[in-house]
């Protein structure tokens, strides 16, 4: 499942609490081999599942273990079930577990089936049926789909709820004929009777619990044909196109013989089903039938911005067909060795399919999420047993963190060491589960290297080199030499970050076009040196690339001559060093740096680093970095840039309102995205003579957008506009059926970011509509309710949200758990500051009566 393409899981503010232990896989001596899954469905709009599933359970060991206990017990995780019965076993459930005993314990290679019988109702997490909301036009367009990750298959389904378990799967869904029904595996028969349709599906590749998946509603679909005999076929909410549907998912056959191709491992499921809608968290590699949160679903403008990012969020979960799926993790510390792979796999398809710099770029852009995660607060191992709730593991240091380690051992090895190396990981561990050093030691058998170090430093222990570089060019002796140090140990103190070994190459090239490239390699030292010597010594330095080949994940403060700046940034081979050193010329800040990036940047061919630079400037916020954003955002058209370089006009300044407004004046020709920066840009600039346009944007239902992108934009604005009107506006909008169901939130962070700035009785009203949210069936909206209540420091509100709980599943409480931390200690920051505020105000009198007895003294 993906998460940095669409944030799933909010971030938070440390990793492990304090009250974090180690997790650990369960035992497995009684094991679950097999599910015969009977579901009915009698009316989706009840939301109301019938549930009988048999298991068979296997004793495969030796029976040899002293406590034969744990051959007579088994516990399923079972949450909230409503109506059980169990045949085949004794049994005792407590709401959460259902326990099964067996008087007789299991002897060696035996088997003993056990069904459960048993209703699930409205379920907390797992299964989602349709809310009644307005994001769907056709009310009528009803469904249900299950979405597990990370261990949410235990609100509808019996089963030990942990990846380590694998089960066949057979299927029996039975519901309301003008309904579609699809489950894992291929499909056996389709039987209708009485109105009731009963469709069979058969898995007989072992699946964890995470992955099981089926979905029952009035879908459209797509046939897309085959690939290698294996069908493809797309489905999705009726409301939706079948050109929509076509248009995101098409590439989908090409990236299936491409993966292949790149695995080097025939594609092994019966079919590749894909089915999007809006419960989806993102979107779930459940076998043979991929999950999608229906936003996925592009309309002809939305393509324009998004494609890109379906295209690699297709490749990532088709990726867990090997990673994650034929080879399953053991347990939760190991979630890297599907979730990197899958998000270093997307880079791979970019790398083959579009260009070298669209793949830095991407790759570039996964170091600066796992790099902003790694704040003094919160950094840990890629792989580690110490968290709160397996979800906490699902976040970037996982995804793009752990594809930069993937992606260094590829340069380690060489390519064909490693990919060969993959295969045979592949290969050896299909339909096992997989270990850290499982993975390890299939690079190691490929290229005879000893990889223990690497593993050590860069999964086992935390962090990332933090690179000092000095550049001195000594004209009279024609030589340059660059220092580079390694500064995390001292950056992060106290936290113990290790000294990292790795080769780090540099590359000068001169003014006469000769390239130098030399080598540091860092074992034990923080600081290595190296010398060019140039050929003669009128020859000058001309450019200069740190890691040339892009090999090695760190980040580098380092200045140069602002001629080598220049001549880097304008003609440097890739776009990585091009962004470095537009960098430092803008941290430069003087005007010959800046007059060269205003001059240059509008002839950078790529779009990424024009998307970057424009950031740079506005972190910068002098005014000659303001006027060449402006320059920037008027001759900006490349869709993926467009958005990102009008973010940047976030600042208040007149120029900047001015181009602004020229852009809104062409809205009709912007894309969702844009047209949403646009807005939130011109409400940064809190003049008074905008909210009349935004307040008409805000009403214009001819220009909500797919999914109201746009109308949640200008919502979003009218908050950052921070005037009562806007306010007062946003209070009456963000209630339920009210807005477009994907614009409530942006409006929500909107009154959130407004609230801050009224005076009390407003804030007030404020926290009172927030408080009404926090049990609003949207769970995006209820997520941002309780992030504005923190925000706004209500304490009073605590019993509330805690109230909540209910709401969540296990494993998404560990984040609620942190927002409740938050506001208990906005309560003793309150108190603290009305206690230091109290003592201001006694000092102060202190002083007036110490100078009124120095008066008396000086009068007497």
């Amino acid at each position: 499942m993906p998460k940095d393409h669409f944030c799933c899981k909010s971030a938070t503010s440390y990793f492990a609490s304090a009250n974090a232990v180690n997790h650990y896989a369960p035992n497995i001596v009684i094991e679950p081999k097999h599910l015969d899954i009977q579901i009915k469905i009698n009316d989706l709009h009840e939301k109301r599942m019938i549930g009988k599933v048999t298991i068979t359970f296997e004793h495969g060991g030796q029976a040899l273990i002293r406590d034969k206990k744990d051959l007579s017990t088994v516990t399923l995780n079972a949450e909230e079930f409503l109506d059980v019965k169990v045949d085949g076993a004794t049994h005792s459930y407590d709401g959460h577990q259902l326990q099964l005993y067996w008087s007789e314990p299991f002897e060696k290679n035996t088997q003993r089936k056990v069904t459960v019988h048993y209703v699930v109702d409205h379920p907390t997490a797992g299964l989602y049926f349709q809310n009644e909301d307005s994001l769907i036009d056709d009310k009528d367009c009803c469904w249900a789909i299950t979405d597990h990750e990370t261990e949410k298959a235990r609100y509808w389904l019996p089963t030990i709820d942990f990846p380590a378990v694998r089960t066949t799967l057979t299927w029996s869904i039975s519901a309301p004929s003008q309904y579609t029904s699809l489950a894992n595996g291929a499909l056996i028969s389709e039987e209708t009777e009485n109105g009731f349709t009963t469709t069979r599906w058969q898995l007989d590749y072992p699946c964890p619990s995470y992955l099981v998946c089926f979905a029952v509603g009035d879908f459209v679909s797509v046939d897309a044909g085959e690939v290698n005999g294996k069908p493809i076929k797309y489905y999705a909410a009726r409301c939706h196109s079948k050109e929509d549907i076509e248009r995101s998912f098409g590439k989908t056959p090409d990236m299936m013989n491409w993966l292949e191709a790149k695995v080097g491992v025939p594609f092994p499921w019966p079919k590749y089903y894909q089915i999007a809608l809006p419960a989806i968290r993102g979107a779930m590699e459940n076998i043979s039938l991929v999950t999608w949160i229906e936003i996925f679903v592009l309309d002809e403008i939305n393509a324009k911005e998004r494609q890109y990012i379906v295209d690699v969020v297709n490749v990532h979960e088709m990726a867990h067909t090997y990673f994650g799926d034929l080879l399953v993790i053991r347990h939760f510390e190991h979630a890297w060795l599907k979730e990197s792979w899958a998000q270093y796999m997307e880079s791979c398809w970019i790398q083959d399919k579009l260009s070298e710099d669209d793949f830095r770029f991407e790759m570039l852009t996964n170091a600066h999420h796992y790099i902003k995660e790694c704040n003094k607060d919160y950094m840990r191992p890629i792989v580690t047993r110490l968290y709160d709730t397996s979800w906490d593991m699902f976040d970037s240091h996982t995804y793009p963190g752990g594809a930069w380690r993937i992606h260094m051992l590829r340069g380690i090895l060489g390519d064909e060491a490693f990919w060969t190396g993959v295969k045979h990981y592949v290969e050896t561990f299909a339909s096992k589960t997989v270990e850290t050093s499982d993975f390890q030691r299939a690079l190691e058998w490929s290229s005879g290297l000893n990889l223990t170090r690497f593993f050590d430093e860069w999964l086992y222990s935390k962090g990332y080199p933090m690179l000092k570089g000095t550049f001195n060019h000594d004209l009279s002796r024609g030589t340059v030499q660059v220092s580079i140090t390694q500064t995390q140990m001292k950056s992060h103190a106290p936290e113990v970050l290790p000294l990292f070994a790795f080769d780090l190459e540099i590359e000068l090239t001169d003014d006469q076009g000769n390239k130098y490239l030399n080598t540091l390699t860092f074992d034990q030292e923080a600081t290595m040196t190296t010398t060019f010597v140039l050929k003669n010594k009128e020859i000058l330095p001309a450019r200069i690339r740190v890691d040339p080949n892009f090999r090695v994940l760190h980040t580098l403060d380092m200045s140069a001559d602002q001629r080598v700046l220049e001549n880097t940034a304008k003609d440097a081979e890739d776009i990585v060093s091009r962004i470095w050193a537009y960098n430092e010329l803008i941290k430069d800040g003087s005007y010959s740096a800046l007059k060269f990036v205003e001059g240059q940047i509008l002839k950078e061919p790529f779009y990424g680093v024009r998307a970057q630079v424009s950031a740079l400037l506005a972190k910068q916020k002098s005014g000659f970095a303001l006027k060449i954003i402006a320059s920037m955002v008027k001759k900006e058209s490349h869709p993926l840039a467009l958005a990102p370089v009008i973010t940047s006009c976030q600042i208040q300044d007149d120029v900047l309102r001015d181009t602004i407004l020229d852009v809104l004046s062409r809205a009709d020709q912007l894309p969702y995205r844009a047209h949403a920066a646009a807005l939130l840009a011109l409400a940064v600039q809190r003049n008074e003579k905008d909210l009349d346009y935004l307040l008409r944007a805000a009403k214009d239902d001819n220009k909500i957008g797919q999914y109201g992108i746009v109308r949640g934009g200008a919502l979003k604005a009218l908050g950052y506009h921070r005037s009562e009107e806007a306010f007062k506006y946003l209070l009456s909008r963000v209630g339920y059926n009210i807005e477009p169901m994907r614009a409530r939130p942006s409006a929500l962070g909107g009154l959130k970011y407004s609230a801050e700035w009224q005076d009390k009785r407003l804030q007030k009203l404020a926290i009172e509509t927030l408080a009404k949210l926090i049990r609003d069936p949207n769970i995006q909206v209820r997520t941002e309710a309780v992030e504005g209540l923190v925000a706004l420091q209500a304490t009073g509100s605590y019993q509330d949200v805690d109230s909540t709980r209910y709401l969540y599943s296990n494993d998404d409480l560990s984040w609620l758990n942190r927002k409740l931390y938050e506001l208990y200690q906005s309560s003793s920051s309150n108190d603290t500051t009305a206690a230091k505020e109290q003592v201001e105000k006694l000092e102060e009198r202190i002083r007036k009566l110490e100078e009124k007895l120095q008066k008396l003294d000086q009068d007497a």
